[in-house]
């Protein structure tokens, strides 16, 4: 670990002592409702989900997977983890996934919801209203095995002057195929917005993060930087 990673580490662990954690589920919506601006006021989120293969945007859709007989049942619960089992069963309710077939859709709710399986899928765009130390996300029906870091399966992080944070550092895990779950720490600070690549198939869920109070994160960034630089020199 070097020394910038360290810390951004040690930054989001100090933010959590001064911040409240939040957790963005999607259960409140509707089977197949369009995600857009449901979050900013609640959690100052605004989330996207563009469809690569069509070139259109406006795509983040919820899907119930306590339902059955769907268009996807490889998002029907419940799901195993295989790769973390100590995580245990996840029965998540409404998970979030890139739309397929925007002919369905009205511009508020897309009937019989499915997520786009062709490569590469697309992507969501997440933004948050301020900085955020982000902790993880959850990932469901991610079909191939991802060996490293590509363009159709990258996770980038981009501070508040758009700067991208660890670039190459994080893509989307591989689950193990249908009705699979797994889960993505990042523990990363100073997180303004997101864009996360699905090179297929799948969906996400748990977007779990915390907003630091004010002026917190300058004043631990200095303490930090003052503890980093010690450790190093």
């Amino acid at each position: 670990m070097n020394r910038k990673h360290v810390f951004f580490a040690v930054v989001g662990l100090l933010t959590t002592f001064v911040s409240q954690a939040s957790v963005i589920t999607f259960d409140e919506l509707a089977n197949g409702e369009i995600v857009n601006g449901q979050y900013q006021l609640s959690h100052g989120v605004s989330i996207d989900g563009t469809n690569v293969r069509l070139g259109q945007n406006n795509l983040a859709v919820a899907f119930d997977t306590s339902l059955i007989n769907t268009q996807d049942p490889d998002l029907e619960s419940p799901f195993s983890n295989i790769n973390q089992p100590n995580l245990g069963i996840a029965n998540p309710g409404n998970v979030l996934i890139i739309h397929e077939n925007p002919n369905s859709c009205n511009g508020l709710i897309c009937n019989n919801p499915d997520d786009e399986g062709r490569r590469p899928a697309g992507f969501f765009t997440i933004n948050f209203s301020s900085s955020v130390y982000l902790e993880s996300i959850d990932f469901f029906d991610i079909e191939l095995a991802e060996n490293g870091y590509t363009a159709q399966n990258a996770i980038h992080l981009f501070d508040a002057q758009n700067n991208e944070i660890f670039p190459t550092d994080f893509y989307t895990p591989h689950t193990g195929g249908d009705n699979t779950w797994n889960r993505l720490d990042f523990a990363v600070a100073e997180v303004a917005s997101m864009r996360i690549h699905l090179n297929g198939s799948g969906a996400i869920d748990n977007i779990r993060f915390s907003v630091p109070e004010p002026g917190s994160i300058a004043l631990f960034a200095l303490a930090c930087f003052g503890l980093v630089a010690r450790r190093f020199k």
